[in-house]
């Protein structure tokens, strides 16, 4: 009995020593007349992505983001390709200053003529 529960403690110690992930939710936004192709989403130095084909007109993507704290760098790049060939880049970042565990939205609501960013937090229970 004595060996179980040194094993389970042991393991216990093991799994409390693996750093949490930061969690970004990413929202993709259409809201232009026409389809946009080839969208990415880059983090931890273009090492963690998230990509898409094609985002029809008027339409949305939803998608959760980890990235293993051991390469938060806290920037990111969103690229895309409009419909008349045009590639578009924004880049910024998603940390403030403090904060550790972090869970955020981004959301890039592509316009006409420009792509909007906006943060969200996310509430943590």
């Amino acid at each position: 009995m004595k060996k179980i529960f040194t094993l389970l403690f042991f393991i216990g110690s093991i799994f409390s020593c693996v750093p949490e992930d930061h969690v970004l939710e990413l929202e993709l936004v259409n809201n232009t007349s026409e389809a946009v192709k080839n969208l990415k989403v880059f983090t931890a130095g273009e090492k963690v992505s998230f990509e898409v084909d094609v985002l029809p007109a008027g339409e949305e993507i939803a998608h959760s983001l980890q990235v293993p704290k051991d390469a938060v760098d806290g920037k990111y790049t969103f690229r895309f390709t409009r419909s008349n060939g045009k590639q578009e880049s924004v880049t910024g970042s998603y940390l403030k200053e403090g904060e550790d565990y972090l869970k955020k939205t981004l959301v890039f609501d592509i316009q006409q003529n420009a792509v909007n960013v906006n943060h969200k937090m996310l509430e943590v229970k």
